[in-house]
C-alpha cells in the first residue's frame, strides 16, 4: 500500500452523535464511537488511524459536541495506536445535523488552507482498510481536487433496506486507478422497502451510500451557495444560508464557535442533512464505487459479527448459557446470562443495564432511551467505566452525597493537579504503590494504606512503579459530577 501522504487532505471525522440505537453499550458520554468489541479497538480509533497515514500532519479535525468533547479527548489520547497523531478537536456550537457541521467544517478549513481538500469520516463504520480503502481515497481526491463533490459507494452484497441508494451513472473520463473508477451520479435513493432493494441488487448498478464525502472545502461552500440559489427543494432553499452562516462563525476562532453569539446564530440553521441540502442537487456530484467490507453499525444486529452462529442460528458472546433459542443474539459483557427458548431476539447485558428486544425492533432502541431520559436515568448518560489518559476508572456504587469507584493508574502514569469545589475524597491503596501530593506535601501510600483529601485541596495521584496502581476512591459532597474539578497541571494539555 502506497503510505504517501497527501498534499493539503484533511480529514473530518464526525464524532457528535449518541449512538441512541446501540444501548445498553452506547452511553451520551460513552457513545457507539467509543465501542471496542469489534476486534478490541474502539470505532472511533479506527477512523482516526484509517485517515492518519493520508492526511498531511495535522490534518485530523474530529468534530464533536460540546459535552462530548473531553470525553472524546481522554480517550482518543488513552489510545497507544494513536501515539504521534496530532489531532485537532473542533466542538459545533449545537448538533444541527450533517449540512450545517460539514459546511462549518468546510470554512474552518478553508481559512487554515486555502487548498484544503476534506475527506468527512463517519466515526462509528467497521471498514476494513487497507490497498482498496487507500486506491479508493487516492481516486476520489484526484476528482476532488477537479472541483467534484465525492462520494463513496459500496458495492452491496445483500438486499438491505437500511440503507440509502446511490445509482451510478457513466464512467468518467480519465477517472481511474488502480481498477478503481469514478462515475457520475444518476440518482440518489432513499431506504428502499424490501422489494425495491431486492430489485436494486437484482438490477445492478446500485450502491450503498456510505456517507463519506471527499471534496474541496470550498467547493463545498460553493454548493451549497448554488444549491441555494436553485431552490429544487425545501432542503436545498437553505443550503445558501447555511453556508453564510458557516462562513461568519467559521471565521471565528474555535473555542468561540461555543460563544452564545455563535450558538444562537448556528442554532438557528435548518438541521437538514448535507445529502439533501447539496448532494442530490448538485451538477458534480461523482461516486467512487469500491467492495471493501463495511459495515456502519447501525443497531444492535451489528453483534452479529461477533462470533459465528450456532447450529440454530444464535450469536452468543460472552458468559453465556442457552437453551433451546433459535435465531437470537445474546451479548454479556460481564455476568453470566442464561437464555432458554427464545427466538429472534436481541439480549445484551452490561454492568448496569440489560435490554431485551425482538430483532425487528433493533432500529427502535432510540425510543427506550428516550423514556429512560425522560425518566432521568443515569444509565443513559454514562458507562460504569471510563477510559483516561492514564488509565481508567470504574463506579461501584453511587448514593445520596457519595460515590466509591477503582481508579487505575497506568506505570509511569499520573493524573492531574486538581481541586474540586463539592466534595472530598478519600483514597485506599488495594494495589500497587501510590505517590499522593495534597496541598504540596507528598506521601508515599502502600496497599493497605490510605490518604484523605479535603475539599478544595490541590492534589494529585503518581504511580511511579513499574505495575498498575489500583486505587479505592470514596467521594463524599453535595455534588459528584466528573465537571467538579478544576485544573492546574495536566500531563495531556486537558
Amino acid at each position: 500500500m502506497n503510505d504517501q501522504r497527501i498534499p493539503h487532505l484533511h480529514a473530518i471525522v464526525l464524532a457528535g452523535g449518541s449512538g441512541t440505537r446501540f444501548w445498553p453499550l452506547s452511553r451520551e458520554l460513552s457513545p457507539k464511537q467509543f465501542v471496542s468489541i469489534f476486534g478490541g479497538v474502539s470505532l472511533i480509533t479506527r477512523a482516526v488511524t484509517r485517515i492518519a497515514g493520508l492526511a498531511e500532519p495535522g490534518g485530523v479535525h474530529v468534530l464533536t459536541n460540546e459535552r462530548l468533547a473531553d470525553e472524546l479527548g481522554n480517550h482518543l489520547k488513552a489510545q497507544a495506536s494513536l501515539e504521534g497523531v496530532v489531532i485537532d478537536y473542533l466542538a459545533e456550537p449545537t448538533p444541527r445535523n450533517t449540512a450545517p457541521a460539514i459546511a462549518l467544517a468546510a470554512a474552518y478549513l478553508a481559512r487554515l488552507d486555502p487548498e484544503a481538500v476534506m475527506v468527512v469520516l463517519p466515526s462509528d463504520h467497521l471498514i476494513e482498510d487497507g490497498a482498496v480503502w487507500d486506491r479508493t481515497m487516492r481516486l476520489a481526491v484526484d476528482l476532488a481536487t477537479q472541483g467534484r463533490l465525492v462520494t463513496i459507494g459500496l458495492e452491496p452484497t445483500h438486499a438491505e433496506t437500511g440503507y440509502g441508494y446511490i445509482r451510478a451513472g457513466a464512467p468518467i473520463a480519465g477517472a481511474e486507478r488502480d481498477g478503481v473508477s469514478g462515475h457520475e451520479v444518476e440518482r440518489f435513493v432513499e431506504k428502499p422497502d424490501r422489494a425495491a432493494a431486492e430489485a436494486f441488487l437484482a438490477e445492478g448498478g446500485y450502491l450503498w451510500n456510505s456517507g463519506m464525502l471527499v471534496a474541496r472545502a470550498d467547493v463545498v461552500l460553493r454548493e451549497l451557495d448554488a444549491a441555494g440559489e436553485k431552490a429544487a427543494t425545501p432542503e436545498s432553499a437553505v443550503a445558501g444560508a447555511i453556508a453564510a452562516a458557516a462562513r461568519e462563525i467559521g471565521a471565528l476562532p474555535p473555542a468561540e464557535w461555543i460563544m452564545p453569539a455563535a450558538r444562537e446564530r448556528f442554532a438557528a440553521l435548518p438541521a437538514v442533512p448535507f445529502d439533501k441540502a447539496a448532494l442530490e442537487v448538485s451538477e458534480v456530484v461523482a461516486v467512487v464505487p469500491t467492495d471493501m467490507p463495511w459495515s456502519d453499525v447501525g443497531s444492535l444486529l451489528a453483534l452479529e459479527r461477533l462470533a459465528e452462529p450456532d447450529e440454530r442460528g444464535n450469536v452468543l458472546v460472552g458468559n453465556v448459557t442457552d437453551i433451546d433459542s433459535e435465531d437470537t443474539i445474546v451479548y454479556s459483557a460481564d455476568r453470566l446470562v442464561a437464555t432458554l427458548g427464545l427466538t429472534d431476539l436481541v439480549v445484551v447485558d452490561t454492568s448496569d443495564a440489560t435490554l431485551i428486544a425482538r430483532k425487528d425492533r433493533a432500529q427502535d432502541v432510540r425510543l427506550i432511551v428516550d423514556a429512560l431520559k425522560a425518566a432521568g436515568a443515569p444509565e443513559v448518560v454514562q458507562n460504569r467505566s471510563s477510559l483516561r489518559p492514564w488509565g481508567s476508572w470504574t463506579m461501584l456504587l453511587v448514593g445520596e452525597g457519595f460515590q466509591v469507584k477503582t481508579i487505575d493508574v497506568l506505570p509511569g502514569c499520573r493524573l492531574s493537579l486538581q481541586s474540586h469545589a463539592h466534595r472530598s475524597e478519600h483514597w485506599i491503596v488495594i494495589e500497587g504503590h501510590a505517590k499522593v501530593e495534597i496541598d504540596g506535601d507528598v506521601f508515599e501510600v502502600g496497599a493497605n494504606e490510605s490518604k484523605y483529601v479535603p475539599l478544595g485541596a490541590k492534589h494529585r495521584l503518581t504511580n511511579d512503579g513499574e505495575t498498575l496502581l489500583r486505587v479505592v476512591e470514596v467521594a463524599v459532597g453535595d455534588y459528584l459530577g466528573e465537571d467538579d474539578i478544576t485544573r492546574y497541571q495536566d500531563d495531556w494539555a486537558r
